[in-house]
Formats: C-alpha cells, structure tokens, sequence
C-alpha cells in the first residue's frame, strides 16, 4: 500500500510539474488561492485531509475531524497594499454534527483610476469579500459529509454586487490511515453584475488523498481539481512533525510554483507560517490558531475524603467522558503529590462510570494520609490521546486527638 501512494505521489508531482497556471482571469479566481497558512504550505493540497478549520475553504466534510472547537485567522499581504486574509470559526458537537463559519477577504486600496486618455481621476478600492456558512456530519460506515453556503460581495469603485452560492464535500476513510475527499465548489453558481455583465462563478471538481505514516507524523497528500473550461490541476504536499507533535515542517507544490512551511504548537495555540513563489513576488503567509475544549472528561470523587480504616472507608470516583470517537483504552491513576502513583485502573473500550478506591495501593496496604490525585487518560480509535485535569482526593486515617475540658467542682 506504501508503494502505491508513494507512486501516486511521483505521478502528481509530475502533473504539477507540467500543468499550467489557468485561474487567472476567472470570475471569484482569489477563491482558488487556499485557506490557513498550514494548508497553502502543503500546496493547497488538501481536498483529502481537510483536518483543521480550513476544511470550511477545502472540503466541508472533514469539520467532522475536528475533536475540539478552533478559531483561525490568516494574514497575507500582496503587492501594491493589497491583503489576502482568513478568519474562520468551527464548534463540533456530540451528535448534532459540526457548524463553521468563515470569512475570506480580498482588499486592495489606493488604487489609481484613470480615463481612457491616461488622465489620472483619484483613488478607488477594489474589495471582495465571501462569508462562508459550513455544517458537516458523519454519515453511515466511513463517510462524513459537509456543505458551504457561500455570500460573495464585490464593490469596485462605485460598483457593487452580492451573489449566493454553495459547495459540497464528501470524506471517505476506509483505512484510519488514509482518507479521500471530493468537492464541487460552485454546484450553486454566485453570479455578479458590477456594470453590464453578469460574472458567473465556474463549477470546479476537486478530488484528493490523504495518507498518514510514522504514527501520524508523516503525512503525504494529493489533490486532483479540474474547473469547467479550463485545463487539469494538480497540488501535492507533505507535513512531517518533530518533538512530540509540536513543530511541524512542511512542503508542497501547486500549479503556481514550490511552498514551504512550518508550525509550532504549543498547548491551545499553533502558528502557522508559508510562504511560495509566484509569478511576480513571493507571498508569505501568517495564521494563528486556538483550540478550545467542547468535548472533555470530568472526574469527581465522592466523598473526597475518606478514611479506609473508618466508616466512609472507600470513594467512589464518578466519571463523565465526552467524545466523539470510540474510545478504545483508558487508564485512571491514582498518584501522591510528588508523582508517585500508588494505585491503577484500566480497561479496554467503553469507561465505567465510576470506580471506587478504598485508600489502598497496588500491594492492598492503606496508604498514608494525605492529598491524592486522580486523573484519566484515554486513547480513541483514531489514535488520539486524551488527559483530564487532576482531581484531588484526601485520606484520613488518624482521628485528631480531641481534649475535652473537665472542671473539677468543689
């Protein structure tokens, strides 16, 4: 299997290599420049793994991967104060699927107008804007599906025009390591009318691989785009992570020329950088991402103290988990406050409820008195690993000496 993604590769490479550059000149053509600063370093190669916030731009379906809700902004200045920018926004839920919701702006100012004698007549701006509306959900077996509602604006100088129009996206994954995407931009056509001709936006076919080795440290992928009229497109690019999944480089090649990347993640945040080469500068471009939680895990012992020689002489800790994948192992420790763990539980599959410790360790003697910590970690069927926070628990077998004051009467 390794081999025959490996020649798929080769053979992108090779189409890449060859293919001309066809977008220019085509109505809403800064829609085919790419989203987020990790996806434009892998040559805009992203149809079929569409793992992060930019699936909203690249393949709707793959929202249904994100395991925690994230917010993206990307910055890249152009030529002639001209910016191209991203904000996007995603929130995936238990069971009700994934919304999204993004923005992708285009805006030159100070622009020179002229007549047709060359005679200079001021300043006008040039803005174009798309507010994209995305919602995923997992379907049956492997597959997941997604739709972008797009609301495209174009102002130029005193002329200006809205346009509506849609994407769809499937995601297939037969294999946890390897996944497939399709998408249809345009299956609605936004159409502009900025004078005396109406600009209609093409439909565009895009298919992709994404193919994941080296315990998801290593990741090729290819995408295949063909847009109506116009010549055969192809993208490749690859992403390859170093110290523990937290510095990530990047490479990849698209019709324009090389891109190059990299990451830094760290905690709930991952900066993003790339830069490629184009036909007249080269475009650098800048994203930041956060990560915040809407899935997690709750411990709460009950009580939180306790006394294994006494009455209450066990806790019973509650679990709460909230995933969307499987999970496939869990490990709840139980560790003293310098790290030290004295007692175990683990399984396979689904989490208990709850577990009770009865202040003993792994040897089943009473441990000391004192402040313990809970905490839980699992591991879904995709491979992704999870920790809760620590959850504090006290022992007490000592009962406080009490003095009893006695008055001695007469």
């Amino acid at each position: 299997m390794k081999q025959g993604i490996i020649l798929l590769f080769i053979m992108t490479w090779c189409i890449t290599c060859n293919a001309e550059t066809k977008y220019y000149g085509l109505p809403g053509e800064y829609l085919n420049w790419g989203a987020g600063a990790r996806a434009m370093g892998m040559g805009r190669a992203f149809c079929g793994l569409s793992d992060d916030l930019s699936a909203i731009y690249f393949n709707p379906a793959g929202l249904t991967q994100l395991k925690s809700g994230q917010v993206t902004a990307m910055v890249s200045p152009l030529l002639e104060d001209t910016f191209y920018n991203f904000l996007g926004f995603s929130y995936p839920t238990q069971k009700a699927g994934v919304l999204g919701l993004g923005v992708v702006l285009l805006n030159s100012g100070r622009l020179e107008e002229t007549n047709i004698r060359q005679e200079a007549l001021g300043e006008f701006k040039d803005s174009r804007q798309c507010v994209l509306v995305s919602y995923a959900r997992r379907g049956f077996k492997k597959m997941s599906y997604g739709a972008s509602l797009k609301l495209i604006t174009q102002q130029l100088s005193s002329y200006h025009d809205t346009g509506i129009g849609m994407d769809g996206g499937l995601l297939l994954t037969p294999w946890n390591h390897l996944s497939l995407g399709i998408t249809l931009k345009n299956i609605v056509s936004p159409s502009l009318r900025l004078k005396d001709q109406d600009e209609k936006f093409p439909l565009s076919l895009h298919t992709g691989i994404g193919a994941r080795m080296l315990n998801n440290n290593l990741i090729f992928t290819m995408d295949v785009s063909k847009t109506l009229k116009q010549s055969l497109q192809a993208q490749i690019g690859s992403e390859y992570w170093l110290q523990k999944r937290t510095i990530a480089l990047r490479m990849g090649m698209d019709n324009s020329g090389m891109n190059l990347g990299f990451g830094v993640k760290r905690g709930n945040y991952e900066f993003d950088y790339s830069f490629g080469s184009q036909d007249i500068d080269t475009l650098h471009r800048l994203s930041l991402t956060w990560l915040f939680d809407t899935f997690g895990i709750q411990l709460t012992p009950d009580p939180n103290a306790f006394s294994p020689a006494g009455k209450l002489n066990q806790t019973k800790i509650k679990i709460q988990v909230k995933q969307i994948d499987r999970i496939t192992e869990w490990l709840l420790t139980i560790a003293d406050k310098r790290g030290n763990v004295v007692r175990h539980f683990e399984g396979k599959d689904a989490v208990p409820v709850s577990v009770v410790w009865d202040g003993r360790d792994e040897r089943e003697e009473i441990v000391p008195d004192g402040e313990y910590l809970c905490v839980l970690e699992i591991t879904d069927k995709t491979g992704d690993f999870f920790k809760s926070s620590p959850e504090s628990v006290f022992v007490i077998s000592v009962a406080p000496e009490v003095t009893v004051p006695v008055e001695i009467g007469e």
